[in-house]
């Protein structure tokens, strides 16, 4: 019974410091959800005064993510967006609310935005890669991939770890075409 309670209480630890809760999530601590909707009161504050100040726009966002209204974050990602195009935080957390909400297009639309803008990223190609299969799209996969490693892979100093993360990227594509192609036959 004590093993179970500490595996549970563990368990519990680990959801909450992730950091990636979904809507409405039922684990964030009270306190916490407390935190936010003030938060999310003073930048609606600012807004009223400011309504193109980025960081408030942004933090609106934020807080309505976390507090698991997600169509009012987007609104609210997508006002930085027209703002500040690139806007990498907006970019990120739009493709991850389209993926979860398995919106596979959606996802494929910012997640490729977010790629334009910083192509040579890991976190990034590694999003772009599993996210463009989800939609279907493994040839801008496959590209994105290609370009990614003609950027990164220095022939003179190889390193080890970033091709071996390229070629765990490329058996993703290529598992993903052989399961599509068999169900294509």
């Amino acid at each position: 019974m004590k093993k179970i309670l500490i595996l549970s209480l563990l368990a519990l630890l680990l959801t909450s410091c992730s950091g990636k809760w979904n809507q409405a999530d039922p684990e964030m601590p009270e306190e916490l959800r407390t935190l936010h909707e003030e938060a999310l009161d003073a930048e609606l504050a600012i807004l009223e005064e400011d309504p193109e100040n980025l960081d408030a726009l942004f933090g609106t966002a934020f807080r309505y993510h976390q507090l698991g209204d997600w169509k009012k974050a987007v609104k609210y990602y997508e006002k930085v967006l027209k703002l500040s195009p690139a806007d990498w935080a907006s970019l990120n957390n739009l493709a991850y609310i389209y993926e979860t909400m398995e919106d596979y297009d959606q996802a494929a639309f910012y997640i490729k935005k977010l790629y334009e803008s910083d192509p040579d990223n890991t976190e990034v190609i590694s999003d772009t890669v599993r996210i463009l299969l989800l939609a279907g799209d493994s040839v801008s996969a496959q590209l994105a991939l290609e370009n990614f490693a003609r950027v990164v892979l220095d022939p003179e100093n190889p390193d080890t770890d970033m091709q071996i993360f390229i070629s765990d990227l490329y058996e993703a594509t290529y598992q993903w075409n052989q399961e599509n192609e068999q169900v294509a036959n």
